[in-house]
């Protein structure tokens, strides 16, 4: 199997455009903030139920200091919502004593923020200020491997495999259409490779047949 290529990743993305139109951020956000938020509450949990706890969330909270405030009864929906609203509560702190209130926008600076890891970096990065950045979540993992796109299994590896195969401007759509994929087709279990319009393009790696 030779190396991927960019060429190659073109044709993956231009594939899964027409297969998934409306591959996008699952989670409901209209600034970096929420963006982050939603994001520490979403780890382990339900794109769909973070989305309808934040639907109220999010007029009752509005500014760093006001997360800061966090209750824990209005988050008790989110699994391992103690621990959620202690980073929520944390991250929001250090905005506010470090950067004016507001969510930083460089990778150095959020990865500073408790209960932020380079993923979560990443999405903020790439969804929430419109940077290239290519967050590495469970789908972008899988698909990278089975597409023979990474020989690794750690995120940040994988991520570093990825950024020089992925154009630019495409980083963040890519995340969007792998994990619309994953979660569609390529799954965990039993991906439906008969089905996929990738079939011809993808070696497969660990799939079982």
């Amino acid at each position: 199997m030779s190396p991927p290529t960019q060429s190659h990743i073109r044709k993956i993305i231009a594939i899964l455009r027409k297969t998934h139109p409306d591959a996008k951020q699952a989670l409901h956000f209209s600034t970096p903030l929420e963006l982050l938020v939603a994001l520490i509450l979403a780890a382990q949990a339900r794109d769909d139920l973070v989305n309808a706890v934040t639907a109220d969330l999010f007029k009752k909270y509005r500014t760093a200091a006001d997360w800061t405030r966090l209750k824990e009864e209005d988050v008790r929906r989110i699994n391992f919502y103690r621990n959620k609203t202690k980073s929520i509560r944390a991250a929001a702190a250090v905005l506010v004593e470090k950067f004016n209130g507001n969510v930083p926008d460089n990778l150095d600076d959020l990865l500073t923020l408790p209960g932020v890891g380079r993923k979560t970096a990443n999405i903020i990065l790439g969804d929430g200020f419109g940077r290239s950045a290519i967050g590495v979540d469970t789908h972008v993992l899988r698909l990278s491997q089975r597409l023979g796109l990474s020989k690794n299994t750690n995120p940040d590896k994988v991520e570093a495999d990825l950024v020089p195969l992925v154009p630019p401007d495409d980083a963040v759509a890519f995340c969007h259409l792998l994990q619309f994929h994953g979660r569609r087709i390529c799954t965990a279990k039993n991906p439906d490779c008969p089905h996929c319009p990738l079939n011809h393009l993808c070696p497969k790696i660990g799939v079982e047949s």
